[in-house]
């Protein structure tokens, strides 16, 4: 009886959101990948998150209030460089996630709903009604699956030799 060997260019462990987002954009351009998770992708706890992703979309709203505004609701713990990272890059980072598929709540005139949430000053939360989490999950997978990303689900990491 054989050992199967299989090659990839790169292995995920966890098919949450990051995780389902860093298979798709690598087999994108062009990298074998495969995801191991101990759950099927769909039921990632990802799924769970439901109240919305804040992004400064408006213009009567701005990135640098959404830094600050993250980094007071952390207490001045969060690694600044960090949040700035991550809300510059957040209008793209929704753009991005709804060119693939993902269905926010909408507005009359059609933009992308926003709530007030989590200590914001602005009503900045974008949302897919109370199941934003779900939302996405499915929307990465899809893609990433369409893609050729390979799903090892049910399978446990107890030890990653290099």
């Amino acid at each position: 009886m054989g050992i199967s060997i299989h090659r990839y260019d790169a292995v995920i462990v966890g098919a949450g959101l990051a995780g389902l987002a860093a298979a798709r954009e690598l087999e994108s351009r062009g990298k074998h990948v495969c995801v191991l998770t101990k759950l099927h992708p769909l039921r990632s706890h990802s799924g769970a998150a439901q109240g919305g992703i804040n992004a400064a979309l408006k213009d009567d709203d701005s990135t640098e209030s959404h830094i600050f505004d993250t980094i007071k609701g952390s207490d001045y713990l969060a690694n600044q460089e960090a949040v700035e990272l991550m809300c510059s890059s957040a209008p793209e980072t929704i753009r991005w996630v709804e060119h693939m598929g993902a269905a926010f709540s909408r507005e009359e005139d059609g933009t992308i709903a926003q709530r007030p949430f989590g200590g914001q000053s602005f009503p900045r939360t974008c949302y897919a009604k109370d199941r934003t989490g779900l939302t996405l999950l499915q929307t990465l997978f899809e893609q990433a699956h369409r893609d050729g990303v390979e799903f090892w689900d049910e399978w446990y990491v107890a030890d990653i030799n290099i």
